[in-house]
């Protein structure tokens, strides 16, 4: 390299540079300007024939390099794709079918559903079912206990349920165990069923990332199906998505909120992807003879923050509809049928209709629990599930897996796999509500089964007379606390307003 001179001395010198080895070391010699120059070229003509020795160095070993490369015997062969693991799924609940099928009655399902829909003038019918973990196609399903359950939706102006899936075409996001996810195309069928409003405020709303949730928000809004609860802020997350319905300025909102039982959703970062939670906190209260009792309940601050959402959302809207997805402990089978809100729960249920809210519903425990009517305003503590795909044989192909999982029940001396979760899961009701000059006027349940074995897993459909009374019977029994009425109707039920 070349390392610069010296300036000479006298002020006719100028600097000048000249080769060294390391490119630190100053020179201190005076050297006559023609014997630099002298020096310095021959110096130079060294270096550059060393370069020139150096590329053919390299080039001969490339050369060699490619030319073993290319030799036939030298050439390896492409890594063999390897065959695709495959699982016996004989005996899955998909394909093990333990119970006899259920008898199914003689009945026109179309007439009953036609007479049940019949509307006076003016008339806004409202549905609303609980949990939807959806994956496979039901829409086509030809028979009529599942055509006309949908229909019950698909007739109504607004079509509510909970979004506990995700929608989105990123995989490779997925945080937890469970395969909560749809590609994007599968929003048409969740429009196709009828729904076209659905509250995100629950724990599987982020499974897939920021990303994830970017991507399920875009898809819902291009299916024209109003979301509220998640959101790529805070903000948000706590804004009410508004609805209108043909020929009528009635406004509608919807409010979306999750309470868990820890504060693992809680929001770290209002800027970014959030939902809208109410939190649990913990107090030590005092007991006599000096011992102490763990009190939990809900953070005040938090359910402030929701009734400050209805204040608002209320003096924009006729009519304003919340959604409360309750984890109020876990449901690890150990803490049994988790069908009764704790007493600390129901306040913010009562909270939010005190606040201007027209109707509470609640989703989360994943059973039927009761109804109450709160100042003349319908709170449905828990509508359980609607659609139970969650097992997701594409995604999770070893469904010994889910046969163990801790939501399920362990019999004594039962096969693995002739384990089947609790029929309380695999029902539940539909919510039929008719508003007209801005009030609520009726409240219709329509029961239903879903399937729990057999290749129509997860499914909802209407039920046999047998089930569906004691499912109505069961909505009675868990309302009775709560003084709320309920009136058998035969293959229905309908809830009195008034005592």
């Amino acid at each position: 390299m070349l390392v610069r001179w010296e300036e000479h001395l006298s002020e006719s010198s100028s600097p000048r540079w000249y080769p060294g080895t390391n490119g630190l070391t100053m020179s201190n010699r005076v050297i006559a300007p023609g014997a630099g120059r002298r020096a310095e070229g021959d110096v130079v003509r060294r270096m550059k024939k060393q370069a020139a020795w150096w590329q053919i160095t390299v080039a001969v070993v490339l050369g060699i390099g490619f030319a073993a490369v290319a030799r036939p015997g030298l050439a390896q062969a492409p890594a063999a794709t390897p065959e695709p693991l495959t699982f016996d799924q004989s005996r899955s609940v998909y394909n093990r079918v333990l119970k006899p099928a259920e008898q199914l009655d003689d009945v026109d399902w179309e007439a009953r559903v036609s007479a049940l829909l019949r509307e006076q003038p003016g008339d806004i019918i409202v549905t609303a079912v609980g949990d939807m973990i959806f994956n496979q196609q039901i829409s086509t399903l030809p028979e009529p206990h599942h055509q006309q359950l949908l229909r019950l939706m698909q007739e109504a102006d607004l079509a509510y349920g909970n979004l506990e899936f995700s929608i989105n075409d990123r995989p490779e996001l997925q945080r937890v165990f469970y395969n909560f996810r749809t590609p994007i195309d599968f929003v048409w069928e969740l429009a196709a069923i009828g729904i076209n409003l659905v509250s995100m405020a629950n724990n599987h709303a982020l499974d897939f990332g920021p990303e994830g949730l970017q991507e399920c928000l875009k898809a819902l809004d291009r299916a024209a199906i109003g979301h509220a609860g998640a959101g790529l802020t805070l903000a948000d997350a706590r804004a009410p998505d508004t609805e209108r319905v043909q020929s009528q300025t009635t406004r509608f909102a919807l409010l979306s909120t999750m309470r868990y039982w820890t504060s693992k959703y809680r929001c770290s970062d209002p800027s970014g992807p959030c939902l809208a939670t109410i939190d649990p906190a913990e107090i030590l209260v005092a007991k006599e003879g000096g011992k102490t009792e763990t009190v939990e309940g809900l953070l005040a601050a938090d359910v402030a923050a929701m009734e400050d959402d209805i204040i608002l959302a209320k003096r924009h809207h006729n009519i304003v509809m919340v959604s409360l997805h309750n984890h109020d402990r876990s449901h690890h089978r150990a803490y049994g049928i988790q069908d009764t809100t704790p007493p600390n729960d129901e306040i913010m249920y009562r909270r939010a209709i005190d606040a201007g809210a027209d109707m509470v519903i609640g989703s989360g425990p994943h059973v039927l629990r009761g109804i109450e009517i709160y100042k003349g305003k319908p709170i449905f503590y828990s509508l359980a599930n609607f659609i139970y795909q969650y097992r997701t044989p594409d995604a999770i192909p070893i469904d010994l897996v889910h046969q163990r999982d801790g939501e399920l029940a362990r019999p004594t001396n039962v096969s693995v796999w002739d384990r089947r979760d609790p029929k309380e899961i695999f029902q539940g009701a539909m919510v039929r509500m008719t508003i007209n000059a801005e009030k609520l006027t009726r409240v219709e349940l329509i029961p239903f089964t879903i399937d729990d074995e057999g290749p129509l897993y997860g499914v909802p459909r209407l039920p046999s007379a047998a089930r569906g009374r004691e499912i109505i019977a069961l909505v009675q029994r868990l309302s009775e606390p709560y003084g709320t009425r309920i009136v058998d109707k035969g293959w229905y039920a309908e809830v009195a307003l008034e005592p």
